[in-house]
């Protein structure tokens, strides 16, 4: 009868390497806690996704203070969420009288259902430089806002002469859905109906 052979420690630790770790090692976590925090982070970012930044920045402000150390992935990504919206709250860092900041104080100002304000600063911008795409698409989107079809179509078609790319963003954007289905822009859009 054969003995077996007595493995050396070498041996031993080959053989611990090559079974798989089946139990992963994990920290444990308040579930309830944990769960809490990610509502707070979901309803955080439908807010975010709604441009509503200050109540968002409350809730991801929840979120850092639930998940602690315990959830570093959860608690970044809300900061970094957190970070974004006061930003967006405090509107472009340069509040001065130059076509860009003018520019970007009226995009503000729209995003924040402030139109006639947005109107009056674009006009501005746009006459520091008139020839700008994006200044002329913002006032597009602007009266695209307010529901006023010609000055929307106008605006783009002047935007669109500059930038012809600007077309395939506004066939998607928003800000037009109050005079999207309206001839005047469908013929800016979609010029094959206009004839052009």
């Amino acid at each position: 009868m054969a003995t077996a052979k007595k493995k050396t420690g070498a041996e031993t630790a080959a053989d611990a390497a090559t079974i798989p770790n089946r139990v992963a090692r994990s920290i444990p976590r308040n579930v309830a806690q944990y769960e809490a925090a990610l509502a707070e982070f979901t309803t955080g970012t439908n807010l975010f996704g709604k441009g509503q930044f200050a109540e968002a920045r409350t809730h991801f402000a929840a979120v850092i203070e639930a998940a602690g150390g315990d959830e570093p992935i959860l608690g970044d990504r809300a900061r970094t969420y957190a970070s974004i919206c006061s930003k967006k709250i405090a509107g472009p860092e340069t509040g001065g009288d130059d076509a860009e900041s003018l520019y970007h104080r009226g995009v503000v100002a729209a995003n924040a259902g402030r139109l006639d304000e947005a109107w009056s600063i674009l006009e501005r911008a746009l006459a520091a430089r008139p020839s700008d795409a994006s200044i002329l698409y913002a006032r597009a989107s602007v009266r695209g806002l307010q529901g006023n079809v010609e000055g929307a179509a106008s605006e783009l078609k002047k935007a669109l002469t500059i930038d012809p790319t600007l077309r395939f963003h506004a066939a998607s954007d928003s800000d037009f859905d109050a005079v999207r289905d309206e001839a005047a822009f469908i013929d800016v859009i979609e010029p094959s109906h206009a004839g052009a």
